[in-house]
């Protein structure tokens, strides 16, 4: 005889229900159809409906924010999963590193996903980015060393790509009009 459910552990299988629900609802091909087919199971082994994960009660849930880049990845996201111009967005004196939006339960599931997701892609095309600078602005010795020549990789091919489209910031603008007379 299995022992009866807490109230924990029904919450983490609504949790779990909500983000099926959500990836039912919002993702695409394959994943979509899994989605549906985990969520109709689930639902069926626990007793439940759709109707008992539906809740449009909106909350102000907080998030890590490191930069800039962050709150404003942040607002881009609300706006996809609200779909508004205007979503809720909270910033808040004793949470300094930290950024609220106002969702309901699923709309919190589907903003998790993308920017736990997204952060760390922009992260890494921040980097990129960067390298494509010192590319643009030859910022590296003129004569590397010999044993310096590594092959390039999908990422190095990419980095130039960028790095092409970047215009070279002048430096001393005075010094090369000087030359020129």
């Amino acid at each position: 005889m299995q022992a009866p459910k807490t109230r924990g552990d029904n919450a983490k299988v609504e949790a779990k229900l909500r983000k099926l629900l959500a990836l039912a609802q919002r993702g695409e091909g394959g994943e979509k159809d899994n989605a549906q087919r985990m969520l109709e199971k689930l639902l069926a082994r626990h007793g439940m409906s759709i109707d008992d994960l539906v809740d449009d009660r909106r909350e102000i849930r907080w998030f890590p924010i490191s930069t800039k880049y962050d709150r404003k990845l942040a607002a881009q996201i609300m706006s996809k999963v609200c779909d508004s111009d205007s979503p809720g967005l909270y910033i808040s004196k004793g949470r300094v590193k930290k950024i609220g939006v106002e969702v309901s339960p699923s709309e919190a599931i589907e903003f998790e996903l993308h920017y736990d997701t997204l952060r760390k892609a922009l992260a890494a095309h921040f980097d990129d980015a960067f390298s494509a600078f010192v590319q643009a602005n030859h910022l590296f010795p003129s004569t590397p060393a010999e044993d310096q020549l590594p092959a390039l990789n999908d990422r190095d091919m990419r980095v130039m790509g960028m790095a092409s489209v970047i215009s070279p910031t002048p430096v001393n603008p005075r010094l090369e009009l000087q030359e020129a007379v």
